[in-house]
């Protein structure tokens, strides 16, 4: 015979099982599946898009969907085992989506990775119909237009006739904006199956790095 356990109440209690904690655990895994896997997928859209910003972006974008896809496989993998996954490998995936995310955020209001996004890439300058031919400066190739006095614009306003040039900033638009949602799911998702003690610290952690992005915001850093 068992003997049930009687609270102060003198209720008694069905013994405790680790039942509900596995049940737990594997939600959290199958979300934070969803969330790796929608944020791979999304990046392969990504690179796709930026085809025209030369190979060194696709492949990197290309890369991170296949890491992303990969710990998603992982993440149903250890649901369906009923093990706890490997903190190490958490922390890892953690610190790295949290990279990803600062990177998404630099690239966009900063002018820091123009350099790495080239339109066309290093090989275009070698390759095509206009290969090896070379022209005068100033003189469009193509129209043998004069360029070289300067160019007529339009505009309703003030116009700069001297000084730095601004760098052309553009729109994430909706697709960085779902892969970033996405990547902030799997954030959560691997922040709560952190221990508990590397769990409080991580939380800290991210609300540190948030204060900082805000600080370098509001000083005109990151714009």
């Amino acid at each position: 015979m068992t003997a049930s356990v009687i609270t102060p109440e003198g209720t008694s209690s069905p013994p405790a099982t680790g039942t509900g904690q596995a049940r737990v655990l594997s939600r959290w895994l199958w979300v934070g599946a969803f969330g790796a896997a929608a944020a791979g997928g999304l990046h392969v859209a990504v690179a796709a898009d930026h085809v025209g910003a030369g190979e060194l972006a696709v492949g990197f974008f290309l890369l991170t969907a296949a890491a992303q896809l990969g710990l998603a496989v992982w993440l149903l993998l250890t649901s369906w085992t009923g093990a706890a996954p490997d903190r190490r490998l958490v922390g890892l995936a953690l610190v790295a989506t949290v990279a990803l995310i600062g990177l998404y955020v630099v690239s966009y209001t900063t002018g820091l990775l123009d350099a790495f996004a080239v339109p066309g890439g290093s090989a275009g300058h070698d390759t095509g119909v206009h290969a090896g031919s070379a022209h005068t400066p100033g003189i469009d190739p193509i129209t043998g237009v004069d360029y070289s006095t300067g160019i007529a614009i339009q505009t309703e306003g003030p116009a700069a006739m001297a000084g730095d040039l601004a760098p052309a900033r553009h729109a994430p638009g909706a697709l960085g904006l779902a892969t970033v949602a996405a990547e902030g799911l799997l954030i959560a998702v691997l922040t709560a199956l952190q221990p508990a003690a590397w769990r409080r610290r991580t939380i800290n952690g991210l609300l540190a790095l948030g204060g900082l992005a805000w600080a370098l915001w509001f000083t005109g850093v990151l714009a």
